[in-house]
C-alpha cells in the first residue's frame, strides 16, 4: 500500500531534557510531509498521560505513528510500550530493543558479550576519585546511564569536578565511569540495515557535549577520506552493534578510530531529524533527499 494512503502521526515534543531538540525534529519532519501532500497530523506529547494520546490516535483514525521523541519516554521503550497496547504501528526499533539501546550500561553489556569493542568502564558505586584515577587515568568520564543528547556528562580532569558531579548528581539516578577515548569521534547513520557516509565530527569543546552539539557554530563535521580496510571494519562493527540491539528501520552509531580499531561509544535509536541534522547529512551525501529519508524509514512500516 502506498504510504500516501496511510494517515500518519508524528509524534513529538516528550518530557524529558530533550523536548527543545525533539519539537524541531518533529516540527521538521510534519511539514515536509504535510508539504508533499500526506494526511499528517502532529501530537505534542507534553506530558506522561497515554490516555490522551489514545484518544488522539483513535480518533483521527491514525494508521502510522513516526515517533520522533527524543530522551526518556520517548527512546526508552515506553512510547513503544503505549504503541504496542493500542494495537498502532510505529517506525523505529521496538519497546525492547529501545529500552536496551537508551540505557548505556545495557547497551554495552550487549556489545561486549558480542565481541564488540567499547570503551572499559563501570556502575559508579560512590568509588573515590584516587580509585578512579587509579583505574581509568587523569582523564574520564561519568555519564548519567540514561539520558541522551549529551546531558548530565562530567568529563572529570580534576579532583575539583568530581566533587562537582558528587555535588549535582541525582542519588535516584545511576552512572557509569567511562574510560576517556583519545582519538577523534566518527558517527554512523544506518538506514534499514545500510550504512551512509561516516562523518568526522571535530568539536568546537573539549568534547562533543550539549554545547558542542547544539549550539556551538565551531563543531565542524566532515565526510573524511577512510581506507577501504577501515570502512569494512566500521560497516561490520556498526551493521553487528545494531543488530544485537534488535533495532530496527535507522538509527545512529558514534564511534571511535584508534589504530585501526573500532570503538563502539553508543547508539541512537531516535537521532535528530531536522533537515540539518547528521542522518540527513549523511543521507545527501548519496543524493536521498530530506523528504525521501522520511519516506525510506516510513515505508518500512507498511
Amino acid at each position: 500500500m502506498n504510504i500516501k494512503s496511510k494517515k500518519l502521526c508524528i509524534l513529538g515534543g516528550g518530557w524529558s531534557n530533550e523536548r527543545e531538540i525533539s519539537l524541531k525534529s518533529s516540527n521538521d519532519v510534519f511539514e515536509c510531509l504535510k508539504n508533499n501532500g500526506h494526511d499528517v497530523l502532529f501530537y505534542d506529547m507534553k506530558e506522561d498521560l497515554p490516555s490522551l494520546l489514545r484518544e488522539f490516535l483513535k480518533d483521527n483514525s491514525i494508521d502510522l505513528v513516526f515517533n520522533l521523541i527524543h530522551g526518556e519516554g520517548g527512546e526508552d521503550g515506553k512510547i513503544q510500550r503505549y504503541l504496542d497496547s493500542f494495537d498502532i504501528s510505529y517506525c523505529g526499533s521496538d519497546a525492547i530493543a529501545s529500552s536496551l539501546s537508551f540505557n548505556k550500561h545495557q547497551t554495552k553489556m550487549t556489545w561486549i558479550e558480542n565481541n564488540l569493542i567499547t570503551p572499559k568502564y563501570e556502575i559508579y558505586k560512590s568509588q573515590s576519585y584516587e580509585i578512579c584515577i587509579k583505574k581509568y587515568g587523569e582523564q574520564f568520564f561519568i555519564k548519567d546511564t540514561c539520558s541522551g543528547s549529551s546531558n548530565n556528562i562530567y568529563l572529570i580532569n580534576s579532583n575539583h569536578d568530581f566533587n562537582t558531579f558528587i555535588t549535582e548528581s541525582n542519588s535516584l539516578r545511576e552512572y557509569i565511569i567511562e574510560e576517556k577515548i583519545n582519538a577523534y569521534e566518527y558517527t554512523a547513520a544506518i538506514l534499514n540495515r545500510e550504512v551512509l557516509p561516516i562523518i568526522k565530527i571535530i568539536p568546537s569543546n573539549t568534547f562533543y557535549d550539549y554545547e558542542a552539539k547544539y549550539k556551538s557554530n565551531e563543531t565542524k563535521f566532515i565526510f573524511p577520506e577512510l581506507s577501504k580496510k577501515i570502512m569494512l571494519k566500521i560497516k561490520r562493527d556498526v551493521i553487528d552493534a545494531y543488530d544485537a540491539l534488535g533495532c530496527k528501520d535507522w538509527a545512529r552509531v558514534d564511534f571511535f578510530i584508534r589504530d585501526d580499531e573500532i570503538i563502539l561509544l553508543e547508539i541512537n535509536t531516535i537521532p535528530g531529524m531536522t533537515d540539518h541534522s547528521l542522518v540527513p547529512k549523511a543521507a545527501k551525501k548519496v543524493g536521498i533527499s530530506y523528504y525521501n529519508l522520511i519516506i525510506k524509514i516510513l515505508d518500512n512500516n507498511v
